[in-house]
């Protein structure tokens, strides 16, 4: 956290309260696990059926490098013509085929990154308040990636930027708070609050507000936790 005059002890005990927003309610957590699941599988959907599709320029490509490449050994292209296809033939290719080498959870390691993940919500407080000095840095560095700091003219802690997975928390415990006991639970409505493409849902920030977006990279960065 940033310098300031409040006393540790006081900043201790706020942080301690506002962490509790990211805490996680055991009951909630069958259900929040399936919607994480469901929302992992359709990213990965995507960019499954994008690979796909990227696959195919990439072969197109490579027909283009040997047609010209055939064309320059039989004369009929001049080197600067050849060089200058070929070098954008081959830059295109490369900027494709980074964007297909991203790795992905396996269904296994998948589940325990997200148990982890959710057992580790579950104690936030504890873990905070129990916990040494390099266990509580770990933790804001895993739940606030961006860091923390002080806002003394307000008199509360802030940060920027909440990881998506524990920011999402309160997001889906509020929706499954509203259900009625016996009514089905909507996992695919759930997982749109967290992820439709071009809409960041609000949560309660340490600051306000901030915005919440699951993604591939959240995902894959759950990984780390295993």
């Amino acid at each position: 956290m940033g310098s300031c005059n409040k006393s540790a002890k006081t900043l201790h005990s706020t942080f301690t309260e506002d962490l509790k927003t990211y805490q996680l309610d055991p009951k909630y957590k069958d259900i929040v696990k399936e919607v994480m699941t469901y929302t992992y599988d359709n990213i990965t959907k995507e960019l499954r059926t994008q690979k796909k599709s990227i696959k195919k320029i990439i072969t197109e490509l490579n027909i283009k490098i040997d047609s010209i490449e055939e064309r320059y050994a039989l004369g009929e292209l001049d080197s600067s013509i050849y060089k200058k296809f070929k070098d954008k033939y081959e830059t295109q290719k490369e900027e494709l085929q980074s964007k297909i080498e991203n790795p992905t959870l396996s269904s296994s390691n998948l589940e325990l990154a997200i148990d982890k993940a959710l057992s580790l919500s579950e104690s936030l407080e504890k873990i905070w308040v129990d916990g040494d000095l390099k266990q509580r840095q770990k933790l804001q560095n895993l739940v606030f990636p961006s860091g923390l700091g002080y806002d003394k003219s307000n008199d509360r802690v802030r940060t920027p930027k909440v990881n998506a997975i524990f920011g999402s928390i309160p997001i889906l415990s509020k929706e499954i708070s509203n259900i009625k006991k016996g009514e089905p639970i909507p996992v695919n409505q759930f997982s749109d609050l967290v992820i439709a493409e071009g809409f960041e849902p609000s949560t309660v920030c340490l600051e306000g507000r901030c915005s919440i977006q699951l993604s591939y990279a959240t995902f894959y960065s759950l990984a780390l936790l295993i």
